[in-house]
């Protein structure tokens, strides 16, 4: 068993916006990979540590250019991050991506506002 959680950006992106999107998903998907690697690390520091199996298989995957899965392959991942009736939720993953949530539509728009602004210099 393993956990996975996806995160979907398209909140805060107006029609204009998504215009540039489609036009440049490479640009759009480096932003988005730039956030996925802070949550990354921030779950790294959270994650429960015991042996380190479990933060050996964390990781995250582009699925487009505006959606990220962040996952944990570990057969446990899911008791660790949800709790069980014996164990309280750790919440590592969930935390982590909760953390940089603002980031992702933050950094989307820095990168097509550094890309126009490379286009289209005078």
């Amino acid at each position: 068993m393993s956990i996975i959680i996806q995160v979907t950006v398209q909140q805060g992106l107006s029609n204009a916006l998504q215009n540039y999107v489609e036009k440049y998903p490479a640009t759009v998907a480096n932003a988005l990979k730039t956030v996925a690697e802070r949550v990354l690390e921030t779950s790294n520091v959270l994650v429960p540590v015991r042996t380190g199996f479990l933060k050996s298989t964390l990781g995250y995957r582009l699925d487009s250019c505006l959606q990220v899965t962040f996952f944990a392959t570990a057969s446990y991942a899911s008791y660790v991050e949800f709790g069980t009736s014996r164990m309280p939720a750790r919440l590592f993953l969930t935390r982590s991506i909760q953390q940089h949530e603002a980031e992702f539509p933050q950094e989307v728009l820095s990168a097509l506002a550094q890309l126009c602004g490379n286009l289209f210099t005078f």
